[in-house]
């Protein structure tokens, strides 16, 4: 019951978001978001796990096979994540790169990145 009152919530938030954003004022936009930092848990982690020592990754099939080009990312997902349809539906940007990224160019810090790490931790007692 509470997670699906959470998951109504999450929604209707979206939906406002959507919603005032694309309200035109003159041809410009209310809101004007440059970027997107995503910061949560698992659900938003785009790939971070590839760049850190640890046995739990994801860049291997069948995840990826929904991502545009159909290859694995790293994210524990066959597709798109929340942070990416928030971020497109915002023209910001397609998909948000993982921060840990060596090779991401300063440009994309600019415009947003995501800072999960998707670790599981197992306590043995």
């Amino acid at each position: 019951m509470a997670a699906t009152v959470f998951f109504l919530l999450f929604l209707i938030q979206v939906f406002f978001l959507i919603t005032t954003t694309s309200c035109k004022c003159n041809n410009t936009n209310l809101l004007n978001f440059p970027a997107l930092l995503a910061f949560g848990d698992s659900t938003l982690d785009t790939g971070n796990n590839n760049y850190i020592n640890t046995l739990t990754r994801s860049n291997h099939p069948p995840y990826g096979r929904d991502f545009p080009g159909h290859h694995p990312t790293g994210r524990f997902s066959n597709g798109r994540l929340v942070p990416d349809f928030i971020a497109s539906v915002l023209g910001i940007k397609a998909a948000i790169p993982p921060f840990l990224d060596p090779n991401l160019p300063s440009n994309e810090l600019r415009t947003g990145v995501s800072g999960e790490l998707c670790v599981g931790w197992i306590g043995i007692r």
